[in-house]
């Protein structure tokens, strides 16, 4: 078995945490790559609003990210309920791994989606 030669990663949502997020895979890139042992590269960012981010990272179609093979882990930061739930459980069914912030789903829809998650042989890592 061959060792990752890196991790690919979707940010979903740029606000005040997605912005944070954002910041420190940037910022921090090289620090979070010796922890690992691999680099962490962000590949998409969706976001509806104009920001000012690479426009090659830019989309607004989810798909986007779920049909990416070189994502391997997707950040949901959109906040509230719909679609965030959506775009969760169609990530962790498309094999990837999920890391959230999002109290709300989390309550509501916890189970299922850790029941996805296992079932897919992924994780569904969150904390608020």
């Amino acid at each position: 078995m061959s060792m990752k030669k890196s991790v690919g990663v979707a940010l979903m949502g740029l606000g005040t945490i997605g912005g944070g997020v954002f910041k420190a895979l940037s910022e921090r890139d090289k620090t979070i790559a010796e922890a690992i042992g691999c680099p962490v590269i962000l590949r998409k960012v969706l976001e509806k609003r104009p920001v000012d981010v690479e426009p090659r990272l830019l989309t607004k179609d989810v798909r986007d990210i779920l049909a990416d093979p070189e994502i391997d882990i997707v950040v949901e930061v959109l906040g509230g309920e719909h679609p965030a739930v959506d775009f969760i459980k169609e990530a962790l069914l498309s094999g990837k791994h999920v890391v959230t912030a999002n109290k709300e789903v989390i309550a509501k829809h916890g189970a299922e989606l850790l029941a996805i998650a296992r079932d897919k042989g992924v994780a569904l890592q969150f904390e608020a």
